[in-house]
């Protein structure tokens, strides 16, 4: 037998020295009210029978005994249900830092990194996407949704300079995510997706596996751009630094290959697309068998008797039969 809320058999702790201290002070009240009388006489006055006393003190402790029980919610058996998993659920952070602007990937680094999330978001099916972009800080632009045009939309929008703060708050972006796909509402597989060119210095690398072990969350890391680098283009200029020299945006190749091992991730290597990843990861867990037990709450048993119990405490009479 188990117990769904074992909070309930603390309430022992309340109402069981509750009685004993009613009772302790009942005796010693009837007691020294008895001792104003003469032995003789106690048996007129005193017409109560001590067994029945004791039969009625019985009845309310096992009264509250199985009501707290019954609120314990005790449950039986465990049916075991086999279900197969269907859809996951998947967070997609993507970096929208003035380094993406960079050249080095055919182009601008996000628009190679934006095209495979749009190629991704149209393969899903059965799925659920959220997108949250980040720079300096992080913010949720789609919640959950299996709408696809929808979440297409708001990929297409995905651009450096959309959030003004800069910096890369990948760390906290990540966390963001989990705390999405832990929020679902829903017993599904799930999956954060990065698309990023910078590092995170102030990365919690411990915090964020342990959050990802412990929500049981697999992540995938998208690396844009090269470690030769290439200056980020801003309109018709380049983005030059206080000195006036042209700023160039290297990849930080030794910080993902870290969060790579350290967050146990998978890496999207150059070649491998996101849609490829998530259908290879959908179908390694398509036939994988989940099993559930199922049991059966039996808290009317102790429900019913615990307000039997109650009822003859209430009509049970604590008098001695009369002589005639």
């Amino acid at each position: 037998m188990k117990f769904h809320d074992l909070f309930f058999f603390l309430t022992f702790f309340i109402w069981f020295p509750v009685i004993l201290v009613w009772i302790a002070y009942s005796m010693r009240k009837r007691e020294y009210f008895l001792n104003s009388f003469s032995k003789s006489q106690h048996k007129k006055i005193f017409n109560i029978s001590e067994p029945k006393l004791w039969i009625k003190r019985a009845m309310i402790f096992s009264a509250l005994l199985l009501l707290s029980i019954a609120g314990a919610r005790p449950v039986v058996g465990g049916m075991e249900v086999r279900s197969k998993s269907e859809g996951i659920d998947i967070a997609a952070v993507f970096d929208v830092s003035l380094s993406m602007l960079a050249e080095d990937e055919s182009g601008p680094r996000y628009i190679r990194g934006r095209n495979l999330l749009l190629e991704a978001v149209n393969s899903l099916s059965g799925d659920r996407i959220s997108i949250i972009p980040f720079a300096g800080s992080a913010f949720l632009q789609l919640p959950l949704t299996d709408d696809y045009l929808t979440a297409s939309t708001v990929v297409s929008t995905l651009e450096p300079g959309m959030i003004e703060r800069p910096g890369s708050a990948l760390g906290v972006a990540i966390e963001f995510a989990v705390e999405v796909l832990v929020n679902s509402g829903r017993d599904s597989d799930k999956l954060i997706i990065v698309v990023s060119d910078g590092e995170d210095p102030d990365m919690n690398f411990e915090k964020i596996k342990r959050l990802l072990v412990d929500s049981n969350i697999k992540m995938a890391i998208l690396f844009l751009g090269t470690e030769e680098g290439a200056p980020i283009r801003i309109g018709s200029s380049y983005l030059r630094d206080e000195k006036g020299e042209t700023v160039i945006s290297r990849l930080n190749r030794e910080f993902f290959e870290k969060a790579v091992k350290e967050l146990d991730a998978f890496e999207l290597k150059r070649g491998d697309t996101i849609s490829s990843y998530i259908k290879n990861l959908k179908k390694s867990v398509a036939d994988e068998k989940r099993t559930t037990y199922v049991y059966t709450e039996r808290f009317q048993i102790p429900l019913f008797f615990g307000i039997l119990a109650f009822f003859f405490f209430m009509v049970m009479s604590s008098g001695r039969r009369r002589e005639k």
